[in-house]
């Protein structure tokens, strides 16, 4: 038998979160069977004025000796029962109906009435004292709960021994699946036309600044040939989508890239990890949840990527894991993330069919297990197809196929990460986790463009496969016919309010598409920058609107100092200088205008 252990610092922790009460309780079901009664540090008969310390150093005494965690463990399993609802309780479920205890073992449980119209807990008897038995009055005809305190699990995990799936273990004869996946020869790639495209201004996100416009997805999707987790249409960009968002977000950070590549990856992933990008990328994680509320301060989204670091840790250096030891893993751990409040839960909902809009509600006794089927786990499976995207672990999968439905009408998932099987490490992978020294990147060529330029008209043509160019020359020209284009003057003006701002987007020309083209298109740009600026706005001067008034006029045509103001009179209008306004409002008020400007 095998024994999950804890160092010190874990120890006084678990034990540091009970109350006084709960620790007495601790002692009472311990005490006699570690046999330390004698050692006992404190007068039993005065137990509620003990410092909390010392009941915590006492259990500590006890749960650390190999011979009690056995005598402590005998009790827990001393009859079939006892043994089958700790270990159940303990490493399998956190709730237990009695019906099913009832017709395993014909056992029977006090069934007293309520005695009121609420939630009664009562404690089982002898060794089950730490099971907790709750009957709730306003459902008599269901079955009682069985439960344990949930301070006393992780505790209760040390002297009980470890289920056989507890570490994570390497698989040599693996299930056929349909998909193999791995991005390790697509994403450094990626990262290198990603931050040609970032340059340029080419990936754009919606008013949200959370998802990339389908439109930049396209192009990176066309110019980088990464590989997609599926093909159906409504399923055919989370890899882009994932790799977008999370290098855009990274170029916020970083400004530049680094080289070698490789090295770019390894510091995006250790941000990540560590969240210093501020972006949820959970949010594609939990795409098939509705109106989610995230965590403002991202505390949960590095909570989950806390337990995808424990899982790494844990991982063999060479051989595939089940995604269902992992599941389980994190399950006899306690690992579990709430990626908002836990009372906002009771709000979720989603459509699965047959079973229309299953509810978790915090009040339904198996609140817990709605949320693990429908946001850890998806949100756990999502985390290592992410893992697939970045180049960092091979997959193998099906399509997904929901357990609820029975038909092929039915919808077939509940969320797109459901039918994951196995991952392992790529070596690249291994090189960013820090199991390796060194990757070598084979670089992948680039196709080069083909592009051509007219020599006597400012004409470009372009192959209508190189999406990136076409992507380039939209800023400077119109589209004439398929893969044909021409320099325009509204295109390369457009968003430009200054001078400088044209200038800038003129090199740019000659910086990401063509470095000395045709004389045709120098001439063309060289006009611009000539015929720049031409207008003056004159800002000394001001246009004064007079109306068809027979005294105002006359005051203008006769009064001698407003005569000198005026520099020039044509029509009704009249221009004086900005300054003189003092002047020409005051001679006005004297003679009885009020005037206001």
């Amino acid at each position: 038998m095998k024994f999950a252990k804890l160092d010190m610092e874990g120890l006084q922790q678990i034990f540091g979160d009970c109350t006084q009460q709960e620790l007495h309780e601790l002692i009472e079901y311990v005490d006699d069977v570690a046999q330390k009664r004698e050692c006992l540090p404190f007068d039993k008969t005065k137990k509620y004025s003990v410092k909390k310390q010392v009941l915590v150093n006492y259990l500590i005494s006890v749960f650390v000796g190999q011979e009690s965690v056995l005598h402590i463990y005998k009790k827990l399993s001393s009859t079939a029962v006892s043994e089958y609802i700790y270990r159940r309780l303990i490493w399998e479920s956190e709730k237990i109906e009695t019906s099913e205890i009832r017709e395993k073992f014909q056992y029977k449980f006090d069934m007293r009435a309520s005695s009121s119209y609420a939630i009664e807990t009562t404690n089982l008897p002898n060794e089950l004292s730490l099971v907790l038995k709750t009957k709730s009055a306003y459902y008599a005809d269901t079955s009682d709960i069985l439960s344990i305190n949930r301070k006393f699990q992780p505790i209760l995990k040390l002297v009980f021994p470890i289920p056989k799936d507890y570490e994570l273990e390497a698989i040599q004869l693996l299930e056929e699946t349909k998909y193999s996946y791995t991005n390790e020869g697509e994403v450094l790639h990626f990262i290198t036309v990603i931050e040609d495209m970032l340059k340029n201004r080419f990936v754009e996100f919606g008013k949200t600044n959370e998802k990339p416009l389908s439109k930049s997805l396209s192009i990176l999707k066309s110019s980088t040939g990464i590989n997609e987790f599926y093909t159906q249409t409504s399923l055919n960009s989370f890899a882009i989508d994932m790799l977008t968002r999370s290098f855009y977000y990274y170029s916020q950070v970083v400004k530049a890239f680094e080289q070698p590549v490789q090295n770019v990856l390894r510091h995006f992933t250790t941000l990540q990890f560590n969240d210093r990008l501020h972006f949820f990328i959970t949010r594609i994680f939990l795409a098939h949840l509705k109106k989610v509320r995230y965590d403002s301060y991202y505390s949960n989204q590095r909570a989950l990527f806390g337990v995808l670091h424990s899982i790494i840790k844990e991982m063999p250096e060479d051989d595939y894991v089940s995604v269902e030891n992992i599941i389980q893993f994190c399950k006899y751990r306690n690992y579990y993330v709430d990626i908002e409040a836990k009372h906002k839960t009771d709000e979720y909902s989603i459509d699965i069919q047959p079973i229309k809009s299953a509810h978790m509600s915090v009040t339904c006794i198996y609140a817990d297990t709605y949320y693990n089927e429908l946001v850890f786990e998806p949100m756990l499976k999502a985390s290592l197809f992410y893992m697939g995207a970045l180049g960092l672990m091979e997959l193998k999968y099906n399509d997904p196929i929901s357990p609820y439905a029975v038909s092929a009408k039915d919808q077939p998932y509940i969320s797109p990460w459901d039918s994951l099987k196995y991952v392992k490490f790529t070596k690249l992978g291994k090189y960013i986790f820090g199991l390796s020294e060194t990757y070598e990147y084979e670089k992948k060529e680039t196709k080069k463009t083909t592009i051509k330029f007219d020599e006597y008209n400012p004409i470009i043509t372009v192959d209508k496969q190189d999406v990136l160019m076409h992507a380039k020359l939209e800023p400077y020209t119109e589209k004439q016919s398929e893969g044909r284009y021409i320099l325009s003057h509204a295109k390369i003006f457009r968003e430009c309010k200054t001078k400088k701002m044209l200038e800038v987007k003129i090199d740019g020309f000659f910086k990401n598409i063509e470095a000395n083209p045709p004389q045709v298109f120098k001439d063309f740009f060289d006009e611009i920058k000539r015929n720049a600026d031409m207008l003056k706005k004159d800002s000394k001067h001001v246009v004064i609107e007079l109306h068809n008034n027979k005294k105002l006029l006359n005051i203008f045509m006769k009064n001698k100092k407003l005569q000198e103001i005026v520099i020039k009179a044509q029509g009704y209008r009249i221009i004086v200088l900005k300054e003189n306004l003092p002047k020409l409002t005051k001679i006005l008020k004297d003679n009885g205008f009020f005037i206001e400007f």
